[in-house]
């Protein structure tokens, strides 16, 4: 006999004071910081850094317009809202700080900030490895972002050799894959 363990019964299992996991659209990601966690099938954990209950948001069935590669620095060429980003990377600054961690453990862990359905994001793209980040990586990384891809479009930046990315794009989109 064989048994299927959905994702949704897996992560139901791994948080036990949740009574249920909700699923969200990507449109009705309330403005927040989160700590994520990206699974095989592209269904991301979101989990409030300031307390409240974790939900899901599936991946939508758009196709992502690039996939991570040989370059480091990545452009989806979606426009993103101006004061959304603005606010989305001023709390991804004020809390990378003088350098935070972030650990991942079996899967692509971020942590990210989410305002006017923006999100800025630090993601370790590898399972059990670790990073960190301060305020000067954030800025390096959107100057590269903003000379390559232009202000305010969903882009990424990866360091060579690295398994830290650095991004920004809409709330509930599909990254740290």
């Amino acid at each position: 006999m064989q048994f299927t363990i959905t994702v949704l019964a897996l992560l139901t299992m791994a948080l036990p004071m949740t009574s249920a996991l909700t699923t969200r659209s990507a449109d009705a990601i309330p403005n927040g910081g989160y700590t994520g966690e990206t699974f095989a099938n592209g269904t991301t954990l979101y989990t409030p850094l300031e307390g409240g209950e974790p939900f899901l948001v599936e991946p939508s069935a758009a196709p992502v317009s690039a996939k991570l590669g040989k370059r480091y620095t990545g452009c989806f060429g979606g426009n993103l809202d101006r004061s959304g980003v603005d606010a989305s990377v001023q709390r991804l600054r004020n809390w990378a700080g003088n350098g935070r961690d972030l650990a991942s453990g079996s899967v692509n862990t971020w942590v990210g900030f989410v305002n006017e359905a923006t999100l800025a994001y630090y993601c370790i793209n590898a399972p059990h490895r670790r990073g960190n980040l301060d305020v000067n990586d954030v800025n390096h990384a959107l100057r590269e972002m903003d000379r390559v891809c232009g202000s305010y479009k969903s882009s990424y930046y990866k360091w060579d050799g690295s398994v830290e990315i650095v991004g920004k794009d809409y709330a509930g989109a599909n990254i740290c894959v």
